[in-house]
């Protein structure tokens, strides 16, 4: 069934206060009634009593949720509605779309806010999507095939719009019922046809909120150990009731460097701390990458030459190998492959070298694999690949060994047997993996990846990141910011915050107080719950009621493998 503009948005048509929208949504007998800072859900009786004074300002595929604006000691409220989007593809009964067009509906007469532009500059960039299913709860986007096997439990690294859930969260409204989770990396879908059966391909990359950020407004790890462009991207083949899914991760290098100042031509590295100042964070790290995805193997395809344009990576990439020599993850392989020097001119031969260096490991962590009844194999590990933006030389690397390991996920199908079925897999899995780049690239720098293939075309890329990495993203990473705390990270709520809260209680579940609403996702591993922290937020925003009843519910976060 196509998708179609179910909701529908209706204002007050008789000013003055209270400023009132109502929210339909079809095929629901309850509608939305938002006022005064307050939602209620109106029965069919009560919809029909208030509905004449009410006009239709606009009709929208879905609905995003309540972004929440701090303006000075105010809140101001907008309803984010989905207007624009297309079908990239189905997984199984789940149609999923790209978010194109997005609408900022007003909760209150004030409508001027530029910082709501940019917000919506940004979700209508084309990397936000959302899954839709008429007959059933949609495929949960935030989740990779082998996790899906053990919980139902939305990942929150992944899930952008959760603050936006918040509002209506407190009024007790059904977010499930009414809104859509979006999710921020790529989605490339594609049917392959053997004889008469359809297999469906798919590469689908989570880029994580925990350390969201522009090119060289965020680098490197914070305190919490969350590093700058962290993205798992899952290659999966679904043929019949047949799963299988291949899993590889990506991010900074977990200590503390950046590039300060204009970066044109080569970019120098600066480690913002020592030694001894990063150890914990790269400990974090390490832990949780472990905690999360198994057995681990560092790629790091950093330049080792002290000499010429290089030196900063050399530096950083020794700073990298000497935390890890000198931490308690020595069980974790760190193999460096310089992929400038090895693959010079595009040549891509060499990768073998890198391969046989890996190969153990690679065999041995394996893949996931599902009939539909039993799993016949889980993914014990992943390969943790870097460069120094975790883009085009990583790109290259992750569709290498995805392009490894699509050839055990045929065999263990029985799609092996027939060369023609094979190149038409690999055919329509390099493409993806190229667009896949691009989209990842273009969220992180601006442009698409540089692949080295045509001079041309990546000197116009190379140019237009400048222009946009140095001019332009300032504006786009205090788009993200608002977008996951509802504030800029440089205000001074969030300092305070900061202050007196750990990190992931920015980034997280959500946590109601009676006056405001913050985000907190508890790693018991890491935290607790004591009162102390219920009291750090009672401070913040001078709430007197106990918080503590709705703090105690964590959410763990569990391996996935």
């Amino acid at each position: 069934m196509a998708m179609y503009k179910g909701f529908r948005v209706l204002e007050k048509s008789k000013p003055p206060s209270p400023h009132s929208i109502l929210l339909e949504y079809r095929g629901k007998e309850n509608t939305l009634l938002f006022e005064s800072q307050a939602v209620a859900v109106l029965s069919v009786q009560e919809t029909e009593a208030v509905k004449k004074q009410y006009a239709k300002i606009l009709d929208a595929y879905g609905c995003l949720g309540v972004l929440q604006l701090n303006a000075g000691e105010n809140t101001v409220l907008y309803l984010v509605m989905i207007t624009g989007c297309f079908s990239v593809g189905k997984i199984g009964d789940t149609e999923i779309f790209r978010i194109t067009q997005t609408q900022f509906i007003p909760l209150h007469y004030q409508q001027s806010e530029d910082r709501i532009v940019e917000v919506r500059k940004l979700l209508n960039s084309g990397t936000f999507y959302f899954s839709w299913n008429t007959s059933s709860a949609p495929l949960d986007l935030t989740l990779c095939a082998q996790k899906k096997q053990r919980t139902a439990q939305t990942d929150h690294r992944f899930f952008w719009n959760r603050m936006l859930f918040v509002h209506l969260v407190h009024f007790d409204v059904d977010c499930n019922a009414w809104l859509v989770k979006a999710m921020c990396g790529s989605v490339e879908i594609r049917t392959v046809y053997i004889g008469h059966r359809k297999a469906t391909a798919a590469v689908i990359s989570r880029l994580s909120c925990e350390r969201a950020g522009t090119r060289f407004n965020v680098r490197g790890t914070n305190d919490e150990g969350h590093v700058a462009n962290f993205v798992e991207t899952e290659q999966m083949i679904y043929l019949d009731n047949g799963i299988s899914s291949y899993m590889q991760t990506r991010g900074s290098v977990p200590l503390f460097w950046e590039q300060p100042g204009v970066q044109v031509g080569s970019h120098k590295v600066k480690l913002s701390r020592g030694f001894e100042a990063s150890k914990s964070a790269f400990d974090r790290h390490m832990k949780m990458i472990k905690e999360r995805y198994g057995k681990q193997v560092i790629v790091n395809l950093l330049g080792t030459s002290l000499i010429g344009s290089k030196e900063g990576e050399a530096t950083l990439s020794q700073e990298f190998q000497r935390h890890h020599e000198e931490s308690d993850h020595k069980d974790i392989p760190h193999i460096v492959f310089d992929y400038h020097q090895e693959c010079r001119g595009g040549n891509q031969t060499n990768l073998s070298k890198l391969k046989n260096k890996v190969a153990q490991y690679f065999d041995e962590y394996g893949f996931f694999y599902t009939d539909g009844v039993t799993v016949h194999s889980y993914q014990s590990g992943t390969l943790r690949t870097n460069c120094l933006d975790c883009l085009d030389r990583t790109n290259c690397v992750q569709t290498f060994f995805g392009l490894e390991a699509l050839a055990k996920q045929l065999q263990v199908m029985q799609l092996a047997d027939k060369k023609q079925t094979i190149s038409r897999f690999e055919e329509v899995f390099k493409q993806m993996w190229i667009n896949n780049g691009n989209e990842i690239s273009k969220i992180y720098a601006g442009t698409g990846a540089i692949q080295g293939g045509s001079k041309l075309m990546d000197g116009a890329r190379s140019a237009a990141r400048t222009i946009q990495n140095n001019l332009l993203d300032n504006s786009k990473q205090e788009a993200i910011d608002v977008l996951l705390v509802g504030s800029t990270l440089s205000s001074e709520l969030a300092d305070r915050a900061r202050t007196l809260l750990p990190y992931n209680t920015l980034h997280g579940n959500i946590l109601c107080t009676g006056l405001k609403y913050f985000s907190l996702e508890i790693i018991q591993d890491n935290y607790s719950t004591s009162s102390c922290s219920t009291r750090n937020v009672q401070k913040i925003y001078g709430v007197h009621n106990s918080i503590a009843s709705k703090s105690s519910s964590g959410d763990v976060q569990r391996k996935w493998g």
